[in-house]
């Protein structure tokens, strides 16, 4: 069935408060999204994030971020007072060091006037137990670690054994408490933004980072997972090897998964998480989908990611055990990057789709990311988070890209080629199409979302809530209908 949507993570909705929420500026960007015919919003990882500010870098595989909580919803809740709302100025970017200044001050305030005794805390905690004791015990004791990461704690705390573990939540019981209720009201605020999207015919495509942190409760708590050396720190950290953009290659420094504890264990932590992550979402965004099938590794003591070596991943073997647990989860593949026959053969054997990206279409090549390449089973993009925004791209890509994406998509005259592209995704047999928000706003280099293999300036652009015109939402939902992807007529 043809649709399409937008890609815009929850942090970079307008709003008075410094970063993207839940709040006003979700709705009203939901109420976009039926407006201009569109049927999906894909956004980025939901988690706490940590040090350096990365979705894909987070306290918990399962946590929502404290962050994206909005205040004026609080107040409205009862939870603060009316003149303990911020007000941010709308159009400057995300602060993620005031954020950790002072807005979590105010959630953990907020967290403190919650219930603990009402039917709705008591039904959360016990639904999510299954991660939510290990996040609020992790969250308490890195507190009293001055927010250190794990690798840097106290070592009878960092090794903690099954006695030390219940004298730590007996220390911490007031925190962890408190830890739960800040996720209470985080997830309060996100089933009610779910329930107003799906009711307007509106699914949200959620991302699930193959990895998590080295500094995460699932290192702390559950070290079987990994693959961890004599010191139960992890033996192994993930990573591209080098090429041409990056000739020390790409260190992302995520513990390795040890999956033969997990084919032992019938993969439950994983089906676990997937179930979860279909639970609050729609439809799920596997990251690194090569993962599975191979995976390159580099010693936890290297400080680039040139020695690496692939291993063996859980491969078709895994997917079975999802499609038998899980037999209705709906899933994108990231398949992107170097991409083997053994990963195609995966991809083909999940029965998952995967995804086509228009700005890496233009090498002179007959390539697979040129639309009359695609089959209706794909996912199509101008570009990803990763990406330079497409009207960024136009001003960097070198002439004989540009000569022959201008022919390739007869752009018309006067057309702009972001424009362009746009169409020719939309013109394309994939069932669905997805924009970045930056691309419908033909935004440059100042709306990059991340540069992979940098640490700083990434994941603060936002919009200022000026953007959703009238002529905007017409001009998609035209294309929309133009091309047949409305799939709500």
């Amino acid at each position: 069935m043809r649709s399409s949507g937008i890609l815009l993570p929850v942090s970079a909705l307008p709003s008075d408060f410094g970063i993207g929420t839940m709040g006003e500026g979700a709705h009203r960007f939901i109420d976009f999204l039926c407006d201009s015919r569109q049927h999906y919003w894909q956004i980025l990882p939901l988690g706490h994030t940590g040090f350096g500010d990365s979705p894909y870098q987070c306290f918990s595989a399962f946590a929502g971020n404290p962050y994206l909580i909005d205040p004026e919803l609080l107040f409205q809740s009862g939870y603060i007072k009316k003149d303990e709302v911020p007000v941010i100025a709308r159009n400057e970017g995300i602060d993620y060091g005031n954020l950790y200044n002072v807005r979590l001050k105010l959630i953990k305030k907020a967290a403190s006037n919650v219930d603990v005794n009402s039917v709705e805390f008591i039904d959360f905690e016990r639904r999510n137990q299954f991660w939510l004791d290990d996040y609020a015990l992790f969250m308490s004791v890195k507190e009293h670690e001055k927010m250190k990461p794990l690798k840097a704690w106290k070592e009878e705390i960092r090794l903690a054994d099954a006695d030390m573990f219940d004298r730590l939540r007996e220390e911490n019981r007031l925190q962890i408490r408190l830890w739960k209720c800040v996720q209470y009201l985080f997830f309060s605020q996100w089933a009610n933004i779910k329930r107003y999207a799906n009711a307007r015919n509106v699914e949200i495509i959620g991302d699930v980072p193959i990895y998590v942190s080295a500094d995460s409760c699932e290192m702390w708590t559950h070290r079987e997972l990994f693959v961890t050396d004599d010191d139960g720190n992890p033996a192994l950290f993930s990573g591209c090897p080098p090429d041409i953009y990056a000739p020390l290659g790409q260190l992302w420094g995520n513990p390795i998964y040890d999956w033969v504890y997990h084919r032992k264990s019938d993969y439950r932590w994983w089906i676990d998480r997937l179930a979860y992550s279909a639970e609050i979402f729609d439809v799920i965004r596997i990251d690194h989908f090569r993962g599975f099938e191979d995976f390159y590794a580099v010693e936890s003591t290297a400080s680039n990611a040139v020695l690496g070596e692939w291993y063996k991943g859980p491969s078709t073997d895994f997917f079975e055990a999802v499609r038998n647990s899980l037999p209705q989860l709906r899933v994108i593949a990231e398949d992107l990057g170097e991409i083997t026959d053994d990963v195609r053969r995966l991809l083909e054997f999940s029965g998952i789709p995967g995804m086509k990206i228009m700005q890496f279409a233009f090498d002179g090549s007959n390539n697979e990311f040129l639309p009359h390449n695609y089959s209706r089973h794909c996912v199509a993009y101008t570009g990803t988070h990763d990406n330079p925004t497409m009207k960024q791209w136009t001003l960097i890509a070198d002439d004989e890209a540009l000569t022959f994406a201008k022919k390739y998509l007869a752009v018309n005259k006067g057309e702009d080629l972001v424009n362009a592209c746009i169409r020719a995704l939309f013109q394309s047999v994939c069932d669905t199409v997805i924009i970045p928000m930056q691309d419908w706003l033909g935004l440059g280099s100042e709306a990059r979302i991340n540069v992979p293999s940098t640490s700083a300036g990434n994941w603060t652009w936002r919009m200022t809530g000026d953007e959703l015109t009238d002529s905007l939402t017409k001009r998609i939902a035209e294309m929309t209908k133009l091309y047949f992807r409305n799939i709500q007529e």
